[in-house]
């Protein structure tokens, strides 16, 4: 048995996204891991970037994300999973630690970092609290914490980030195939509802701060609303994976407060969705937005509703140079001397582990010959995903309006 199962869910990606993927994961600390490419049905042949690297490769029918997240479930082999998704990266010690969090503390579920990627730069969320904070909860308040901020942190809900027990999820698989499931495929918050029954059966959940796993925003990825349909397919997939929460809430002893909070995350929803469809003149969705959600008027999204996200630390624009600099570090065989930012949040606590966890020691001194490259931010950077300058925005700008769409696509 393998330690570490990666399931990597493909559809369409570009190959050069995919390829980067792929890179990152295999230039990794992981030791005793497979990848798992469960190709939906994919129109392109990635034949070329799979033959480079030592993958289990499955291609299915096209049947949709959640089908295919499963079904990846099911046929891996590792006592730990995790999922990446074939657009994204990692930083080059971001698993191992999460499993061997995992193995020392008996939790069922790890949560690490995790930044965003555009073309322009990378940044986390100071706001997020599985960032911000450490924390370790068990039994009924488990699911209680998952529900608590009602949908505004997408690090409790998506899959990505997360490293689980497998016979966790193969119970999760099992819960979820006894769902009346609807004829119309779930290709959005299929994440949210298989995050929902890992926590409800989890025993012991925790988080740490190894590393990043970088999301990437780009124009092709799959939940950027391109359509009308689309909009509705979403609209439809997000009020069904919440009713389904609220009804397999079971016996927690905190299950009213979390049936509160679910209709709550609907609500939000609702502006969300409600803000998409304004913002499209999708006027005909109004009446199905209201009916989906519950909802008994259409309201737009709020400052509140975007909290988690507004307050950014931008990473270096050279945080590629940087990681490569403590890989080398990592596998180098000997103890020795470097030189680096020691202020740097990121650079330290890698050290830290690879003097915790290697047998060896790094020591630091300014004249070493070994250099880690410091960070590098550009002031246009910081100055944009600054807090004062998102909330002047968003106070002056209103969501939808041209001139905000026109300052998104300029800078």
């Amino acid at each position: 048995m393998k330690k570490l199962s990666i399931i990597i869910c493909l559809y369409n990606t570009e190959k050069e996204y995919f390829d980067k993927c792929l890179s990152s994961i295999f230039s990794s600390t992981i030791e005793n891991f497979e990848v798992l490419i469960i190709d939906d049905g994919s129109d392109i042949d990635y034949s070329d970037i799979i033959s480079e690297y030592d993958v289990r490769y499955v291609k299915t029918e096209n049947r949709g994300v959640a089908a295919a997240r499963l079904y990846g479930i099911l046929i891996s082999d590792g006592e730990y999973v995790c999922f990446v998704d074939s657009d994204d990266t990692v930083s080059f010690n971001y698993h191992m630690p999460m499993v061997k969090k995992a193995q020392e503390s008996g939790a069922d579920i790890v949560i690490n970092d995790w930044a965003f990627h555009t073309e322009r730069a990378r940044y986390f969320c100071k706001r997020d609290t599985t960032i911000s904070d450490t924390f370790t909860y068990e039994g009924d308040e488990i699911l209680r914490q998952y529900v608590k901020n009602e949908g505004r942190e997408h690090s409790y809900f998506t899959l990505w980030n997360k490293v689980f027990k497998r016979e966790l999820l193969l119970k999760v698989k099992e819960q979820i195939d006894k769902l009346d499931l609807p004829e119309r495929r779930i290709d959005f918050a299929e994440d949210t509802l298989i995050n929902f029954f890992a926590y409800a059966n989890a025993k012991k959940i925790t988080n740490m701060h190894s590393g990043y796993y970088f999301y990437r925003i780009h124009t092709s990825q799959s939940v950027n609303v391109t359509s009308k349909e689309k909009l509705k397919n979403q609209i439809y997939a997000m009020s069904y994976v919440l009713c389904a929460m609220s009804e397999n809430v079971g016996g927690n002893r905190y299950a009213d407060e979390i049936k509160e909070h679910i209709k709550k995350w609907g609500a939000l929803m609702s502006r969300t969705h409600y803000s998409y469809a304004l913002n499209k003149k999708y006027t005909d969705l109004y009446p199905y937005i209201m009916e989906r959600y519950g909802v008994a008027k259409l309201e737009k999204s709020t400052m509140k509703d975007g909290k988690a996200y507004s307050d950014n630390e931008v990473l270096p624009s050279n945080f590629t140079d940087i990681d490569n600099s403590l890989r080398e570090a990592y596998f180098t065989k000997w103890s020795f001397t470097a030189d680096y930012d020691r202020s740097d949040k990121y650079v330290s606590s890698t050290i830290d582990y690879i003097n915790n966890n290697t047998g060896k020691t790094v020591t630091y001194s300014k004249t070493a010959a070994f250099k880690i490259p410091r960070g590098i931010r550009s002031f246009k950077n910081k100055f944009l995903h600054n807090y004062y300058i998102y909330t002047l925005g968003m106070l002056l700008f209103k969501k939808g309006s041209k001139t905000r769409e026109f300052l998104k696509k300029k800078i």
